[in-house]
């Protein structure tokens, strides 16, 4: 992947990257100590990314990963050098061949939830429809994806 690539997707998916750990949970403090501590990392395993157009799918999921593994340890220290290995999660790569099989409305409300951070209810909010109908739509589209990437 070339590194005026990778710079592009980092200034354009940072703050991406950001919302969804907020929105996942994390502290805006410590979402930002994250989402820059994921970029870092999806930078230097960019060898392991089959798809670039995928990175913004892929940083998320270390972000996640990281985020998660932070919070499981309940110290307050955020990432730092001494923060472990890293074992990469290629689940979102996999998960290419299974948004093939979605319409385009279940696509955009998977790009609109995962990708760019957006709660059920706020995506509810702008479709004018019921936050429970969007979770049962979300929670359909994720079984769906387990059964493909199994």
């Amino acid at each position: 992947m070339a590194p005026d690539f990778y710079a592009g997707a980092f200034r354009d998916g940072f703050p991406v990257t950001q919302r969804f750990l907020v929105s996942r949970g994390a502290p805006s403090d410590q979402a930002e100590e994250i989402a820059q501590a994921a970029w870092v990392k999806g930078w230097e395993h960019r060898n392991q990314l089959k798809d670039p157009a995928l990175v913004q799918w892929w940083v998320n999921s270390i972000a996640r990963n990281m985020f998660w593994s932070n919070f499981r340890r309940a110290t307050p220290e955020m990432l730092n050098d001494n923060s472990g290995s890293y074992q990469m999660d290629l689940h979102p790569i996999e998960a290419r061949d299974a948004m093939r099989h979605l319409t385009d409305q279940e696509r955009a409300l998977v790009e609109e939830h995962y990708l760019n951070g957006k709660t059920a209810e706020e995506i509810a909010v702008r479709l004018g429809l019921a936050t429970a109908s969007i979770r049962v739509r979300l929670l359909r589209i994720r079984n769906a994806f387990r059964r493909r990437i199994k």
